[in-house]
């Protein structure tokens, strides 16, 4: 009865048998589903580069079916200058060394991955070298992301420079023409006070010499001593003109100002200056339409622009060629009178506004023009920019602000 009960040996190993195979295929069952399941990619190459396993994250990196990178060479999915390095790092692993690096990959199709790799070497039961296993992650979009975000900081930092740059030129303008306004309102004050201390006796001393000159016959003058004395006239004359410019400079006439349309001003000063004597430069008239209207007192504004028109017929001479036109830009109205004459010297370019500061020859000016025309600009709100280039030419552009619109009123 015992007997007839003993299990035999074989039954108990044959059991032993099928529970360990069992174990074995649930655990190469879940080996398998993790493998397969992982989010990074994972493959397996041997000695050559080739693939002879990789679970499904690695060949949707690679763009591959199930089982269709087996076989297939890394070289197929690598630029040759990568594939060169990989295998740098290959005959590292054969020194049983692991590393870590990022490199980029091909899709079937060709599109640019950018991935991350960390490799380590498999051994045979030998210690032989017999392949790699690698944990690949995909990046691209990471790294577009990061790419996206230093091309925004790149523009940001562009626009902001640029802004920065913008705001120093018109502080620097804004400076300028304060030091400009202070300059100017010196220089009245000095003018003024100059014009009234000259005017009495230059008054006195003309009547003198015209006096002088009217008896000149009956005192028995000679011709020299009558030609002294008309030259004297002459000068004290020129002496009164300087005067009166002198005290126009320190009390600018208090035009009336009104809407007026810039086109009609400028073409007016046009009308003048060509209807001076003589051969003189080409003029030009190129008018921007639609302009809007600005206020000021036309006959002041139109003072200016014949003033800058004269500067730039004597800056050109017969054969130059000298253009007027108007614009708007930005809430404001502008005219400007441009040259192709010899330009402005840089170190005159800062004083061309200041009073008494001219480059004509004695008697043919008395550099009051420029500035006298900068306070009329001024007291209507704008001002006047000047850009010259040497042997190529100088643009003189007076600024206005425009004028509300009659509905805005």
């Amino acid at each position: 009865m015992a007997d007839g009960l003993r299990t035999k040996p074989g039954t108990a190993l044959e059991e032993e048998r099928a529970q360990l195979l069992e174990e074995l295929y649930r655990s190469q069952q879940r080996s398998r589903l993790l493998f397969d399941t992982a989010f990074a990619g994972i493959g397996i190459t041997d000695a050559d580069e080739t693939f002879t396993l990789a679970n499904t994250a690695l060949e949707e990196i690679l763009g591959f079916g199930p089982d269709e990178l087996l076989g297939v060479s890394l070289a197929s999915v690598t630029s040759g200058e990568e594939f060169d390095r990989y295998r740098e790092f290959t005959q590292k692993r054969r020194q049983g060394e692991r590393d870590f690096y990022e490199t980029t990959v091909f899709r079937r199709g060709g599109e640019r991955r950018h991935v991350l790799i960390w490799a380590a070497p498999l051994t045979g039961a030998d210690g032989d070298f017999i392949g790699t296993m690698a944990v690949v992650v995909d990046i691209t979009e990471k790294r577009r992301t990061e790419q996206s975000l230093e091309e925004s900081q790149r523009r940001y930092t562009e626009e902001l420079e640029e802004t920065v740059r913008q705001r120093t030129f018109d502080l620097e303008r804004a400076q300028a023409q304060l030091v400009q306004t202070e300059k100017m309102a010196a220089m009245g004050k000095l003018a003024a006070g100059v014009a009234h201390e000259i005017n009495n006796p230059a008054g006195v001393l003309l009547m003198k010499l015209k006096f002088l000159l009217s008896i000149a016959h009956a005192e028995g003058l000679s011709d020299r001593a009558v030609s002294t004395l008309k030259v004297a006239v002459e000068q004290t004359e020129r002496i009164e003109r300087i005067v009166e410019s002198l005290l126009n400079f320190s009390r600018p006439a208090d035009g009336a100002a009104r809407r007026i349309d810039i086109n009609d001003v400028a073409r007016s000063a046009l009308r003048l200056a060509r209807s001076g004597p003589g051969d003189g430069p080409t003029l030009t008239w190129k008018p921007a339409e639609d302009l809007p209207a600005v206020e000021a007192d036309p006959n002041e504004i139109e003072q200016v622009l014949i003033n800058l028109i004269d500067n730039a017929v004597d800056a050109t001479g017969p054969q130059g060629h000298i253009v007027v036109g108007t614009g708007a830009a930005d809430g404001e109205v502008t005219v400007f009178v441009a040259d192709d004459g010899p330009g402005i010297p840089d170190d005159f370019r800062e004083r061309i506004f200041d009073p008494f500061f001219t480059t004509k020859k004695v008697g043919e000016g008395t550099g009051l023009g420029l500035a006298i025309s900068y306070g009329i600009v001024q007291k209507f709100g704008g001002t006047i920019v000047v850009d010259s280039v040497r042997q190529e030419g100088t643009t003189m552009t007076v600024r206005l602000p425009a004028a509300p619109a009659e509905s805005d009123r």
